[in-house]
């Protein structure tokens, strides 16, 4: 089969999981909050207000529990910064001010800032908003005195909502108010609610929403922007057409647009815990029909322990990643479709059809078979740094750029419960299935340079591993490369000896892949290792062979205890029970991990974020940890959230890296 195809696919095994068995730290994370834990509640406020649906142009909708406070925690952020000019001006503006401004002196006296604000996006080309806020019951008896108020008898769905018409005892000019405006006297004591648009229509549209339904909602965070599902799908159907018409990038396709269309809605949240900040992402399902959906959302189990290979993991691991996993029949839809679709490109490229269905269950023994996994990386920044100046000093001399494409590669640890017997025959097999699919496909082929196959036939695809390279990527003379593409480089496994240092039964595999065309990388090897770990097997993938393995000792070697994360400052949060997933990183670790260096401008996008990290205040080495839960409902829907704490240093980081 095609080595380029063949390492991907090890490594997508490794991380769907297994069958499941009986740098700067950051302050501690508490545990993400359960949705289900006010389920009873929340049904209970939301009964009656259900059948009252969301305006039908509404794109979002803002909410904020406390303006002051939320503006004196941006404000206190922000300041002496060029975001704090940019948005809060020189003098430090006042929420009251701007409060003035919109609606006037008069409407402003009677609005408490101190309490919820609810805001209606409506469109989205020329958006429109529709503000809710909260009245004092101080101020209920005096409103009559104050205002010109009529009952809105137009809005039939929603009685008892007055309009303000205008100011009493106020000069003719000063009388006309710059919103329309209605008061809301609220059905309990300090429930009063001011709503105001630009005209009636979108006052009319949005009002009953805002109050009957947004404003009945419990607000545990200090700000929240929430996104329906509606506008989610939209945006996928308006997407520009793909010119992948592969199997798989169809079935991808298929797989984002079913997807969508469980989505209900998703939210942002901020929630200041000073000197830090915590940001919510959670998303809504009214369905798991989708097979993305059923795999993001599987039914977690509430007291499930974070899985303690994440803690084995090596103290310099830059970004690490658990899951409890979904099970292996809320995995079955995405791993049959995903199956579906490799096989049915490589059928297409000329692979034998018997041989590729023995490949593909092989492969299905190992990957999306439900349960938990781990999953670290790392790299070295200061190499990779200095590799890359060396190179733009050298004007890409090939030695130097070889190196310093080298030092950008990351090193992968991967950890599945299960013991690695079943994956070291599993690697086995695949590579021997592999190899029988390359001779078979290569003994099919006609010789270079004869006529091209004719449309429709099973052509040979680009760049295939069996065959020599030429100036076209490996295509026969004559023939193009399959949709315009043409493989850049040919990669070869070989079992190898594995090294003392690791367990007696370690399988040991290099990949070794060379060039095919000019703008392919250098030649390079990458080593692959599966190690036993009792029932535990942990997979090691990186360039660097001194590098894995010597974080694989410290992974599988419980006498290396003080060189694991489990050793390290701020992730004690990261061992509380009830999460679905859970992990950290930094901002200097996602910039490694996107830095591959296969080309030369990959190189010189490399320095340059480089380079821009070491701008920012703390470099970008602050660690964010993160957490995850998932929850499904009797009635068939299911939300997922997740919780990132951002320190202060890192808030600073992503401001300055905003601004840039």
């Amino acid at each position: 089969m095609k080595r380029a195809v063949l390492l991907p696919l090890v490594l997508t095994a490794a991380c769907a999981g297994a069958p499941a068995s009986p740098p700067g730290r950051a302050a501690p994370l508490p545990p993400a909050a359960r949705p289900a834990d006010a389920e009873p509640a929340r049904a209970a406020q939301l009964a009656e207000a259900r059948p009252l649906a969301a305006p039908r142009e509404l794109s979002s909708v803002l909410r904020v529990a406390d303006v002051r406070r939320t503006w004196g925690n941006v404000a206190q952020l922000l300041a002496g910064t060029p975001f704090g000019m940019m948005l809060l001006g020189p003098g430090q503006m006042a929420p009251e001010v701007l409060l003035e401004e919109a609606l006037g002196p008069a409407l402003a006296e009677v609005v408490d800032l101190g309490k919820p604000i609810d805001v209606a996006v409506l469109g989205t080309e020329r958006p429109r908003l529709v503000a809710s806020l909260s009245v004092p019951e101080r101020e209920m008896p005096r409103l009559q005195e104050r205002f010109v108020l009529r009952e809105m008898k137009e809005l039939k769905g929603h009685r008892g909502m007055l309009r303000v018409e205008g100011v009493r005892e106020a000069d003719p000019d000063d009388r006309a108010l710059p919103r329309v405006c209605a008061l809301e006297p609220g059905e309990r004591s300090g429930s009063a609610r001011l709503v105001c648009a630009d005209d009636v229509q979108d006052l009319e549209a949005a009002a009953p929403y805002l109050v009957q339904v947004v404003g009945r909602e419990p607000l545990e965070a200090d700000a929240r922007i929430e996104v329906p599902g509606r506008i989610i799908v939209e945006g996928v159907e308006s997407r520009p057409d793909e010119d992948d018409d592969s199997h798989a990038g169809k079935m991808g396709l298929e797989l984002v647009d079913a997807f969508a269309r469980d989505l209900e809605g998703v939210s942002v949240d901020l929630t200041w815990v000073r000197p830090d900040i915590e940001v919510g992402f959670g998303m809504r399902f009214a369905s798991r029909r989708s097979p993305l959906a059923l795999a993001a959302a599987p039914a977690a189990a509430r007291d499930a322990a974070t899985p303690p290979a994440f803690f084995r993991l090596p103290r310099d691991t830059a970004i690490a990643f658990y899951t409890q996993g979904a099970s292996r029949a809320e995995l079955t839809p995405l791993r049959e479709a995903f199956f579906r679709g490799i096989r049915d490109d490589m059928a297409d490229e000329g692979y034998d059809a018997s041989g590729l269905d023995r490949f593909m269950d092989r492969l299905g023994t190992l990957a999306f078979t439900g349960g938990p996994f781990v999953i670290g990386s790392g790299g070295d920044r200061a190499a990779a740094e200095k590799a890359l100046a060396a190179y733009q000093g050298g004007k890409g001399a090939p030695r130097a750029r070889k190196a310093a494409r080298g030092a950008l590669q990351s090193w992968f640890l991967v950890a599945v419960e299960e013991p690695a017997q079943a994956w070291i025959s599993g690697v086995k097999e695949l590579i021997q299935l592999g190899e029988q699919l390359d001779k078979k496909k290569k003994a099919s082929e006609p010789a270079a340079g004869s006529a091209a196959p004719a449309a429709g036939s099973a052509a040979p695809a680009a760049g295939d591993a069996a065959r020599g390279a030429d100036a076209n990527g490996g295509a026969p003379k004559g023939q193009a490369p399959r949709g315009g593409e043409q493989d850049k480089e040919i990669t070869d496994p070989v079992i190898v000896r594995a090294p003392a240092a690791l367990p007696a039964g370690t399988l040991h595999v290099e990949l070794r892949s060379r060039p095919l065309t000019k703008d392919a990388p250098p030649a390079h090897t990458s080593h692959l290792y599966v190690v036993p770990a009792g029932q535990r097997t942990w997979i090691g993938v990186g360039e660097d062979d001194a590098a894995v393995v010597e974080r694989l000792r410290v992974a599988a070697d419980p006498g290396r205890d003080e060189r694991t994360l489990g050793a390290a400052p701020g992730v004690e949060a990261l061992r509380q029970p009830g999460s679905l997933a859970g992990g950290l990183f930094s901002l200097a670790s996602w910039t490694m991990l996107a830095a591959n260096g296969d080309t030369p401008e990959a190189l010189d996008d490399a320095a340059k974020a480089l380079a821009g990290l070491a701008r920012l205040p703390s470099r970008g080495e602050i660690t964010m940890p993160f957490a995850m839960t998932s929850e499904v409902l009797a009635s068939g829907a299911a939300r997922l959230g997740a919780r990132v704490r951002v320190p202060s240093a890192g808030i600073h980081d992503v401001l300055a890296l905003l601004m840039r």
